[in-house]
């Protein structure tokens, strides 16, 4: 994502593209779109009000999963 400059859904399809069996959990989702925002790149999200809570699915699990969007995660790369 920081490298080639891609929002998580972008860095999501280029991934499934090259892999198509991906299936990423929701906590590795969670931490990706932390990251996304600390990189500054859009997201369809980033409107929503900070007490507003986030839901997210799946290509292969269509079931809402909530979002911890308090929780920071840092990253080594």
């Amino acid at each position: 994502m920081q490298k080639m400059n891609l929002s998580l859904t972008d860095a999501y399809d280029f991934v499934k593209r090259k892999k198509s069996n991906i299936s990423p959990n929701f906590n590795f989702m969670g931490q990706l779109l932390n990251f996304e925002r600390t990189l500054g790149l859009s997201n369809p999200c980033s409107n929503h009000a900070p007490s507003e809570q986030l839901y997210f699915s799946t290509p292969t699990n269509h079931n809402l999963f909530q979002l911890n969007t308090h929780t920071e995660y840092s990253s080594s790369s």
